[in-house]
């Protein structure tokens, strides 16, 4: 990216950021789900983490081959991250959620875990 001000003089380019890479983690694809309410998560501690100059990436590994429904499907998607404070990011998989059973209008807790492959990485910006 190069920005230029009214004069045409740039204010700024390429040479004025400087990312480094503080971690990396793949996490495999996952097909599972239960009953109840989850609120684990996987744990990250990085080192010279701070969200005010650091950002995470999730990336899938592979793509769906056709144009996706904006609902969810058999394809998957891709996990979420928090910021847990100091050094610790927690990486949730999986969602919950709240089923209809059918039966006047009771519900029934469930968690669903349907991620992608996908590679998390956590850079800072120098």
């Amino acid at each position: 990216m190069t920005v230029f001000d009214a004069n045409g003089v740039q204010t700024l380019g390429v040479e004025d950021f400087t990312i480094q890479k503080l971690a990396q983690m793949v996490l495999p694809e996952s097909r599972t789900g239960g009953s109840g309410i989850r609120s684990d998560y996987i744990l990250m501690d990085v080192p010279g983490y701070n969200p005010s100059t650091c950002f995470v990436i999730i990336t899938p590994r592979k793509y769906a081959g056709y144009n996706q429904t904006g609902y969810p499907d058999l394809w998957g998607y891709v996990p979420t991250y928090k910021d847990l404070g100091g050094s610790l990011i927690g990486i949730f998989t999986y969602v919950n959620r709240r089923r209809p059973t059918g039966y006047h209008d009771n519900y029934v807790d469930e968690w669903v875990s349907h991620t992608v492959e996908c590679v998390v990485e956590v850079v800072k910006v120098l």
